[in-house]
């Protein structure tokens, strides 16, 4: 038993979505509700956005530096993969991690089977320990401050329409091109 089509796979094989998106197992109305779903999620965006920006005028990170940290504290050592894990190309993340240590929330130490004049790995400091955990503290009681605000049965909800678009994006996505097989057109 194979699944039906989704709405991305019928894009891919270059289906009318107008048609898709009014047949009668859609739970929408017509290209008007999605774009104004795409509309309300985009204003969404703009107020988390502006949400972060405060946060991160508070604690004195930009997104990246606090990314960053958090990489460090999971274990990344090397700012190469202070970059891969943060999703920086090496050069930026390099220089994220400079900036670190300059402020004093990183530290460089060497390997010890690096040259003695080499330090290419980075640690937090107990200042950057302290900044990390302010910053993480922050972010929770922002989120507390909106449950609140909402009522628990709005957060409820909120939790319910949060997980149930996430699951319906993972099953969502698109096969890589390459890998993508296209039925033989009798069947």
């Amino acid at each position: 038993m194979t699944a039906a089509p989704t709405v991305v796979d019928s894009c891919l094989d270059r289906a009318d979505v107008t048609q898709l998106l009014r047949s009668p197992d859609r739970p929408v109305d017509g290209l008007t509700d999605v774009l104004g779903l795409l509309d309300d999620l985009s204003a969404l965006g703009r107020v988390v956005d502006g949400v972060a920006r405060r946060l991160d005028a508070v604690h004195g990170l930009r997104a990246g530096e606090l990314q960053a940290l958090v990489a460090v504290a999971e274990g990344a050592a090397h700012p190469r993969a202070v970059a891969r894990r943060t999703g920086q190309v090496d050069e930026a993340g390099a220089a994220t991690v400079g900036s670190l240590v300059q402020r004093g929330l990183l530290q460089r130490h060497r390997h010890p089977a690096s040259p003695a004049d080499e330090a290419p790995l980075v640690h937090l400091t107990e200042a950057g320990r302290v900044v990390l955990a302010q910053a993480e503290g922050l972010q929770i009681r922002a989120l507390a401050a909106l449950v609140q605000q909402l009522g628990d049965v709005e957060a409820a909800s909120l939790r319910t329409t949060v997980s149930a678009l996430g699951s319906a994006l993972a099953e969502d996505r698109p096969a890589a091109p390459a890998l993508r097989t296209v039925p033989p057109p009798d069947a």
